[in-house]
């Protein structure tokens, strides 16, 4: 994403996608203890955007631990300002890195532990590969990298397809009806391409991990959730290709609500929601 395209950070401030990635955290964190690592000296934090992965990262660690370094890395200028300045009061020792990673050169000082939140999905396999190649390389031996993503084979559990569908049926309606045309022959953006959970295993192993864990997790997403989602570019590009991205973005945010009022799953308050599952992967050089 370049400046002029960062819409996708609402989402990462939503209170449930804070939960389950903090739910996600705990247990890689937990991984980390586990094996004996007493600290983390440096972090790596990969398509930082506006910093909600180090943050909730930092406010996980054991009390006793001493915080590490911590390195952003994003290819949007803007994020990285907008983390600096929402990490500044929370990490000692921040520095930056404007480069996508798939461009990532290597490190003077290796890291501990390198994080993905939510985006590997948005790159194609051959530059899936070349990233967490590149991540090795900036990994210290011993040293941990985990990711997750929601946009994988396995992310809409049985009995939500209904709720997509009528969505990107809705929104194709709305589109229509402002004479709104489709152009055919356009690529599907590359978060569109669910790939399944047995292609990121063996990406890491291809780059020289050891998988230590692959786990899927559940959460509720509601409304707010779902029309930042549906504001996202490759979203967008991806569930109505071929249409004006921009129309396609207000369609679809437009369509979340008669959705949900159709498929959604009402919690003890009321409220309406789809839930969405993650995957995540825990690896290690070893």
């Amino acid at each position: 994403m370049g400046d002029q395209e960062y819409n996708f950070e609402p989402f990462a401030d939503t209170k449930e996608y804070r939960d389950v990635n903090r739910r996600i955290i705990v247990s890689w964190i937990a991984s980390i203890v586990d094996a004996g690592v007493e600290k983390v000296g440096r972090l790596l934090d990969i398509a930082t955007g506006i910093g909600t992965m180090v943050q909730l990262f930092v406010e996980e660690l054991p009390d006793d631990w001493e915080q590490p370094e911590v390195i952003c890395l994003d290819k949007s200028g803007g994020a990285l300002e907008q983390a600096r300045q929402r990490l500044s009061t929370a990490v000692k020792s921040l520095s930056s890195i404007h480069a996508p990673v798939q461009e990532m050169e290597i490190l003077e000082d290796k890291a501990s532990v390198a994080l993905w939140g939510n985006g590997i999905h948005n790159l194609s396999e051959e530059d899936q590969l070349e990233a967490v190649s590149r991540i090795v390389r900036n990994l210290e031996e011993g040293g941990w990298f985990f990711f997750n993503t929601a946009f994988y084979e396995g992310a809409r559990p049985e009995g939500t397809k209904s709720f997509y569908r009528y969505k990107v049926k809705r929104a194709v309606k709305l589109l229509r009806e402002k004479g709104v045309e489709r152009s055919k022959g356009k690529e599907r953006a590359e978060a569109s391409k669910f790939l399944p959970k047995s292609h990121y295993q063996k990406l890491v192993n291809r780059a020289g991990l050891t998988v230590h864990e692959v786990e899927e997790l559940t959460a509720p997403l509601y409304r707010e959730a779902w029309e930042y989602i549906s504001g996202f570019k490759n979203y967008a590009l991806g569930a109505l290709h071929g249409y004006p991205v921009e129309e396609a973005q207000d369609a679809l945010k437009n369509a979340v609500a008669p959705a949900l009022e159709k498929y959604g799953v009402e919690d003890e308050e009321g409220e309406l929601y789809v839930p969405r599952k993650w995957l995540r992967v825990s690896s290690r050089l070893e």
